[in-house]
């Protein structure tokens, strides 16, 4: 209840923040002459509805270092008009093998020059683009990294990442110090890159689906090393969002308790990843007080397929059930190849849709 209460009170200081910030800048809820780090400042304000709906959408880059990673955020920011960017990255160090529970103790914290690469990024993004949109890196939770530092290196190894949640399952408590070790790098790359330039950012956390860890062990083993860095975040950055990843799973409403004491700016939940009764949008935004950011199924048909038609129709049944403070974007990450001309125009017909669509 305490942790409930005064993460209340963060969320309370940063909307009553924002509110000041809209004020004193004086800017247009339109999609002409703004500014996108303002705009996203104004989501936080839930005193008024956000006319202006801003737009996140993002998927996993194939170049992960250097210049060519840079130009691939820049492109993907400039080309699908998306309103903040995200520096996503996969970029871990070299695998430690894990075959069995006492393995687990091989695992070390991370060399600091491990995120050398990662940190650049982000500086010169920030030079790049930062008085424009905020740069909100991604952070994976300590349980993703882990798993992909033990020998599962890709999200898309589905049986690699079951095996490891099935020896993580024969003894919960033997993987402590290996998530204490990957909690800690983690820990300092959030406090290196907000020195780099990041405003805020993007923390992944997952394990708590029904088919991984629904049955105490996220709470008791892993939620401690998850929640550190939505903890850090939020003492060292302004604009924090809390992604609750599925991993291919499935939530109830009451899964969603073990995240309410969680601090984080904006909520990002697996909407369509619902066993039996589900959560609303609006639910969820009541549930924590906070504004959401979501609606799109990341898997979508439509979305798939580039068809812009059955998208729009899509992003109409959404915004009209939508919470009145609410960022447009998608459960996860969306397909790679998606057709990126088609996903512009459907960004600008979401930024302006509250204007277009009024009663």
């Amino acid at each position: 209840m305490k942790n409930q209460v005064t993460n209340l009170l963060r969320n309370s200081l940063l909307i009553a923040a924002a509110a000041t910030i809209s004020a004193s800048q004086s800017v247009a809820q339109t999609a002409n002459d703004y500014n996108k780090r303002e705009l996203l400042w104004q989501v936080l304000d839930q005193s008024r509805a956000n006319d202006y709906v801003p737009v996140f959408f993002n998927i996993h880059f194939k170049d992960k270092e250097g210049q060519k990673a840079v130009q691939s955020h820049i492109d993907w920011y400039k080309t699908t008009h998306v309103d903040f960017v995200n520096v996503k990255y996969e970029y871990f160090p070299k695998i430690q093998a894990v075959s069995s529970t006492e393995d687990w103790n091989k695992i070390k914290p991370f060399a600091p020059e491990t995120w050398e690469e990662q940190l650049n990024v982000v500086r010169q993004l920030k030079r790049e683009l930062g008085s424009e949109a905020l740069i909100i890196p991604t952070v994976f939770s300590p349980l993703r990294v882990l798993i992909q530092t033990a020998g599962s290196q890709l999200s898309s190894d589905r049986e690699g990442r079951r095996r490891f949640v099935e020896l993580i399952k024969q003894d919960p408590k033997a993987i402590k110090p290996a998530l204490d070790a990957v909690t800690q790098s983690l820990v300092y790359y959030i406090r290196e890159a907000r020195k780099a330039g990041a405003d805020g950012f993007y923390i992944s956390s997952q394990g708590d689906d029904l088919e991984e860890f629904g049955e105490g062990v996220f709470a008791d083993i892993i939620k401690p090393y998850d929640r550190q860095l939505s903890d850090v975040a939020a003492e060292v950055a302004p604009f924090n969002i809390l992604h609750i990843c599925e991993s291919g799973g499935h939530f109830t409403p009451e899964t969603f308790n073990d995240y309410l004491d969680y601090p984080g700016s904006v909520i990002n939940p697996p909407v369509h990843n619902w066993k039996d009764k589900s959560l609303s949008l609006t639910d969820i935004s009541r549930l924590f007080h906070r504004p959401v950011l979501g609606g799109l199924n990341n898997r979508s048909e439509a979305l798939k397929k580039g068809d812009l038609e059955a998208l729009k129709a899509e992003v109409d049944e959404i915004l009209q059930h939508a919470p009145a403070n609410f960022i447009f974007g998608a459960d996860d990450s969306v397909f790679n190849d998606v057709d990126q001309e088609v996903l512009r125009k459907l960004v600008d017909y979401i930024h302006n849709w509250r204007l277009t669509h009024k009663k």
